[in-house]
């Protein structure tokens, strides 16, 4: 979290002098760094059986795509798990068609290709042939700043005293007992967000904060993501390629 708070601070002052570029992808490792915080947090609340699952989700850690789907799970306000794996499933597929049509194009995975193109200068394959790519031409795209989710979440977290070992042993006690799964609801969630930090006051270990931070925790504090499926989906581009040849506009004959 210290790394999340330098990263994002030094964003904000980018952007400030209006170095909108820079301070996007400071900000895209600020969410991957906060990520990287929630998904330790999850891997507090998961049950330690079946085995399996909590050393699937250690293994999100140093995942580009895992990291980047816990980041956009921030974004979503879903009424259960089933709902929240179905945003998830949107963004998993290795490839994908889009254009003006929504068939024009295959596309790689939007968080794997995205995280890079901010970053590199690239040689990339069309189909059309082969050309460089430059970070560059998002400039135009990109004015502000705005705080993820992901990292207001961890933020307000980390501010309330979820970092020492204290505060997790009792958090891993309010949680590991309860069984979270697709039929869960979002008010059921809520409940267990309210317990959580009530806990941590009885027990004197939540630091003092103001109460919008509190709020905030109980209001986006998000499903435990262990167990849903944050692996890539396979896809055939040759299969994309079919569908793309076999696409008809609505109406047509």
């Amino acid at each position: 979290m210290k790394n999340v708070n330098r990263l994002y601070d030094g964003a904000e002052c980018l952007a400030g002098g209006k170095q909108f570029h820079v301070a996007h992808v400071i900000t895209r490792a600020a969410e991957e760094e906060a990520a990287k915080f929630l998904i330790l947090v999850d891997a507090i609340r998961c049950p330690r059986q079946p085995a399996d699952i909590f050393a699937r989700q250690l293994q999100r850690f140093n995942s580009h795509l895992a990291k980047g789907l816990y980041a956009r799970a921030y974004n979503y306000r879903v009424s259960t798990g089933q709902e929240l794996q179905g945003y998830i499933d949107l963004d998993r597929p290795e490839y994908y068609l889009d254009g003006p049509n929504g068939v024009d194009w295959i596309f790689r995975n939007d968080i794997v290709s995205g995280r890079e193109a901010a970053l590199y200068v690239d040689y990339e394959r069309h189909d059309t042939g082969n050309l460089w790519t430059d970070p560059s031409r998002f400039e135009d795209m990109m004015f502000g700043l705005a705080e993820p989710e992901a990292v207001s979440v961890a933020r307000s977290l980390h501010g309330v005293g979820f970092a020492s070992a204290s505060a997790l042993a009792t958090v891993a006690e309010v949680w590991r007992s309860k069984k979270i799964g697709g039929s869960t609801r979002w008010h059921d969630l809520f409940d267990m967000n309210v317990e959580t930090l009530a806990t941590l006051n009885q027990r004197d270990q939540a630091a003092e904060q103001p109460d919008k931070v509190y709020q905030h925790i109980y209001n986006r504090w998000q499903f435990p993501l262990y167990n849903l499926d944050l692996s890539p989906i396979p896809v055939d581009r040759d299969s994309l390629r079919a569908a793309r040849e076999s696409w008809a506009p609505e109406g047509s004959y």
